[in-house]
């Protein structure tokens, strides 16, 4: 009953233009698009049924993310709409999932603003990439962190983090907001990141010992793909010399200077996420914050930069006011989709690929700038790391708000 009355309240707010998102970009992908990722998902999944059996496993994919690609075959449609109907339940369950009775930002308000913000920068991405299910199940790993679940966090978490590994950045933000609720380190939790490591290796390597590190192989010996941040400082750094090549089912750019800034840009993303944790474990940054700040940084100082990473963010995005810098970078992200496909067309060959790369340079430059402002417009008081606090006789007080400022309106409202 609870349910059915969740969804009558969001149906028009809420759910309509969800559907609405998910009908286009489903329209867009599987008519119009067939995007080769879809294909590949659906190769995947044939060639682990075929015997013996799970001995095909992914190249640069977690193993686990088979569940999601073996899925669409139990249904009565081809693959890439098969895949799109599941993406669309998922893509359902998210927006509705922000209703949160008492813990500020889940409102119907902020799965609007997700809604928006896949519109602007990924609509016809929603059902050609799987993205959609790691950044449902790293919002949900956060709702449950910022609701005082910490056991449902961590499930989720793991689930994440099974499906595309990046996840797991925020392990170490839950272990310091656990530690700094309970007064104690939360070894328990270490049984959580041992089971998703043994699912991820382990297993995998009980039925193709080849395959226990495609993942890592895949990552490492792949060039600079022409849509991270390192592809863009090494072009701005070595012009003349630039390469474009097509490896890895990506184009990447290669010269002089690509290895040592892709390096380069992971050390300081490292020494980025370092510091944010050890902020949260002075008080100097909150809990919300830190989650948000270590998972826009993995992604950003990553020598891969793909357009639907931008997914993982927009549900953590959508918690606060709109704010300009991520709405451009979220258009700027759509606009490159087409660019790629239809600039070369007209422009020299050079020139075109420069060109996106500097495009695609600039979206990252806005996410970053955009999560900076953000940041400073924040201070620890306005969110305390636990979504509960402890009352002096003991028990639990509902938390203040853990959002920068009063979660707006449902109207919204950009801010700069």
């Amino acid at each position: 009953m609870a349910w059915g009355r969740s969804f009558r309240h969001q149906w028009r707010p809420v759910i309509v233009p969800a559907l609405a998102l998910w009908f286009v970009g489903s329209v867009v992908s599987c008519l119009w698009l067939h995007p080769f990722d879809v294909a590949e998902y659906g190769w995947y999944a044939h060639q682990a049924l075929q015997a013996p059996l799970l001995h095909r496993l992914p190249l640069e994919y977690p193993a686990p993310a088979l569940v999601v690609f073996m899925f669409p075959l139990l249904l009565p449609f081809s693959y890439p709409w098969a895949f799109a109907v599941l993406a669309g339940l998922v893509l359902l369950f998210l927006v509705m999932s922000y209703e949160g009775p008492g813990v500020a930002g889940l409102d119907a308000a902020a799965a609007r603003r997700l809604v928006l913000y896949l519109a602007v920068g990924a609509s016809i991405l929603v059902t050609a990439r799987y993205d959609i299910f790691v950044a449902a199940a790293t919002f949900w790993s956060v709702r449950a962190a910022r609701r005082d679940r910490w056991s449902t966090a961590w499930k989720w978490s793991a689930v994440g983090c099974a499906l595309k590994l990046v996840p797991a950045v925020l392990w170490p933000a839950f272990l310091i907001a656990e530690c700094r609720r309970d007064r104690r380190f939360p070894w328990r939790r270490l049984a959580w990141m041992a089971l998703t490591a043994a699912v991820l290796a382990v297993l995998p390597a009980l039925f193709d010992r080849g395959g226990l590190l495609n993942v890592v192989h895949y990552y490492t010996k792949r060039p600079d793909e022409i849509e991270g941040v390192p592809a863009g400082l090494s072009l701005l750094l070595d012009w003349p010399h630039t390469v474009i090549v097509y490896s890895f089912h990506s184009f990447n750019l290669v010269n002089g200077v690509s290895r040592p800034m892709a390096l380069a840009v992971e050390v300081g993303a490292g020494l980025g996420c370092l510091g944010a944790w050890w902020a949260q474990a002075r008080s100097k940054i909150s809990f919300d914050a830190v989650c948000l700040v270590t998972l826009t940084v993995a992604i950003l100082g990553s020598k891969v930069g793909s357009a639907q990473y931008l997914i993982w963010l927009m549900p953590l995005w959508a918690l606060y006011s709109v704010r300009r810098e991520w709405l451009l970078a979220s258009l700027v992200n759509l606009a490159a989709f087409p660019y790629s496909t239809s600039g070369g067309l007209v422009m020299p060959t050079h020139a075109f690929y420069d060109s996106n790369v500097l495009l695609l340079l600039v979206r990252n430059v806005l996410v970053a700038w955009g999560t900076w402002t953000w940041l400073r417009t924040r201070t620890p008081s306005e969110a305390p790391d636990s979504p509960v606090q402890s009352r002096p006789g003991g028990g639990r007080l509902p938390a203040r708000d853990t959002v920068s400022e009063v979660v707006d309106s449902p109207g919204g409202g950009v801010r700069g």
